[in-house]
């Protein structure tokens, strides 16, 4: 399913996303879910095949013995059926496929969020969920692929992120489960940014409020690999916005899983960024 070639990128077809990871601050909801304080805490976004969501023993998959609460992978769209609410993807790797949800906010057609065609490599950023016995992916995003180096860097980065684990691990004593934080402060390099990564305006992301699209383009520009610290974000709105309303445009944007926090719960980077 890899083989396609190089020339197809150029037609509009692909466009990108790639691996971050850290802990977020906020609750992740899946759009058309309610939200509530029982609402699971999203601690990283890791790189994975289809078969290692396939094969974990339930919606908590583990790598090297880390909790995945977002998943991230790249595979072939084989069906889309679209409805009033939310479309559904079939998506393929090399590994398996499996279904793919994303929800649609607000009211209007369904079909004009659609960012990919049947046929088209894609990226999904999403967490894992189980209805009785048939697993699926709650989808934040599902994004076109940019170029073909993305699948090669995705690949490396199934790997890396597995290796990662290990060595941080070996580090903390043998056996000793991770903790995020430090998950997301140990993981550095070439990975964990990618050049090729296209990244998505607040313009082209519905349901947000002038105040919420304001924080997210901050935190969207920023190239820290730590990301943006909440004080900066309180510093470059002053006039404009209140920290209490930037305390509630950052809970919403991780709820809705736009952005997760990184080294602590004050320091903010976007999914796509």
């Amino acid at each position: 399913m890899w083989d396609q070639s190089a020339s197809d990128f150029g037609n509009g077809s692909m466009a990108g996303g790639f691996f971050n990871a850290g802990t977020p601050g906020g609750t992740v909801n899946t759009p058309g879910e309610k939200k509530g304080s029982g609402a699971q805490r999203a601690h990283n976004i890791i790189p994975v095949n289809i078969k290692d969501i396939l094969d974990a023993e339930d919606e908590k998959l583990k790598i090297e013995d880390t909790e995945a609460h977002m998943v991230t992978f790249v595979g072939t769209v084989e069906q889309i059926d679209s409805k009033q609410t939310n479309v559904t993807y079939t998506v393929r790797d090399d590994s398996g496929a499996i279904e793919v949800v994303q929800w649609i906010e607000g009211e209007g057609n369904a079909t004009s969020n659609i960012q990919v065609m049947e046929g088209n490599f894609c990226r999904v950023v999403g967490s894992i969920r189980q209805t009785q016995d048939r697993r699926h992916v709650m989808a934040f995003r599902v994004a076109k692929l940019n170029s073909a180096n993305e699948i090669t860097t995705h690949l490396l980065e199934t790997q890396w992120i597995r290796m990662k684990l290990r060595q941080m691990k070996r580090k903390m004593g043998q056996g000793q489960p991770m903790n995020n934080s430090t998950i997301g402060a140990g993981m550095t390099g070439p990975l964990a940014s990618s050049s090729s990564a296209t990244s998505n305006t607040a313009n082209g992301i519905t349901g947000l409020s002038a105040f919420q699209s304001m924080v997210y383009t901050i935190i969207q520009a920023t190239t820290a690999e730590t990301g943006m610290e909440k004080s900066q974000i309180y510093n470059s709105v002053r006039g404009k916005m209140s920290p209490r309303d930037v305390d509630a445009a950052l809970e919403f944007l991780c709820s809705e899983g736009h952005i997760y926090s990184t080294v602590d719960e004050d320091h903010f980077k976007s999914t796509d960024s």
